[in-house]
């Protein structure tokens, strides 16, 4: 991988770590729900002066399926992920979008014929162990219901047990899709386009979720975390561009495991430095794991 490539996707990845820790703040004042319409609005006038003042390029007739295709799955993928995690723990649910990057690649290979070369192989299967490995040590930790040191049957049956496990299985299946979409999208329109129309197209999903179930009062939350929503609409934006400026140039496959690997690594060093959680020989190891995979990639 050449250097412009790499530093696009480590600046998505870093962009995307950030909006986590802004979101995982932000969350205090205002619900998800809430927070994804509002944050996908703000986003539309960023997107729109991109596209205004940037370099004009036409629009295929080929874009709009890829891309309205990938406006539907997020806003599905945002809607399950919120149900998967009311309905079951933690500790059963989130440690399964580990899978994301493995769905991705294969998806990959038969929407885009992109065959990643056995090193980038080895390096996708030790990310996705090591980012499983970290996130169901720390949902475990945090006193959810698989026991850190539970053998590995007892944990398998947990999952199988919790429906909300199988509707985060779907989740990361679906985000898995958007990025193939996502990459057919940009071969037929400049990415400020495309990011403009994946974040109105967001919003208008958020709005409806907002309008059938009548939350207009969370709204208010925004008032008292209005500089988190700043740090979060820009890393959050910025994230996004890097990311579809980066699928003109790098596998499908890749960009997600790099992101999973090098965000679960920035998750470990800002969980210590912000939040004062404890860095144990289990996350020790996880993160040497997906560093490995990493490295593995990019060699």
């Amino acid at each position: 991988m050449s250097l412009l490539p790499l530093l696009l996707v480590v600046a998505a990845a870093v962009g995307s770590s950030g909006f986590d820790l802004f979101r995982k703040i932000l969350v205090r004042h205002l619900p998800p729900v809430p927070m994804v319409f509002l944050l996908a609005v703000a986003s539309v006038p960023l997107f729109g002066a991109a596209v205004l003042f940037g370099e004009p390029a036409p629009v295929a007739a080929g874009y709009w399926l890829p891309a309205l295709g990938s406006v539907a799955l997020n806003v599905v993928a945002n809607l399950t992920f919120l149900e998967a995690v009311r309905i079951s723990p933690l500790s059963v649910t989130v440690p399964l979008l580990s899978l994301t990057p493995v769905f991705t690649a294969l998806l990959g290979f038969g929407l885009l014929g992109e065959r990643p070369a056995p090193l980038d192989l080895m390096g996708i299967a030790c990310v996705v162990a090591g980012a499983f490995w970290l996130s169901l040590g720390q949902t475990a930790e945090s006193g959810g219901t698989v026991p850190a040191g539970g053998a590995p049957p007892s944990r398998l049956r947990a999952f199988a047990s919790q429906p909300g496990a199988w509707l985060m299985a779907g989740t990361a299946l679906l985000l898995s899709l958007t990025i193939p979409l996502d990459k057919l999208a940009v071969a037929q329109a400049s990415p400020p386009f495309h990011g403009l129309v994946l974040t109105a197209g967001i919003a208008l999903g958020a709005l409806a979720v907002l309008a059938v179930q009548n939350r207009w009062s969370e709204l208010a939350g925004l008032r008292r975390g209005r500089l988190l929503f700043v740090m979060a609409l820009l890393s959050s934006t910025l994230a996004l561009g890097f990311q579809l400026v980066a699928l003109q140039y790098v596998l499908v496959g890749l960009i997600e495991t790099l992101k999973r690997g090098i965000g679960n690594l920035l998750a470990v060093f800002l969980g210590r430095a912000v939040f004062g959680e404890r860095v144990t020989p289990g996350k020790l190891t996880a993160a040497l794991l997906m560093a490995a995979g990493v490295a593995l990639i990019l060699l």
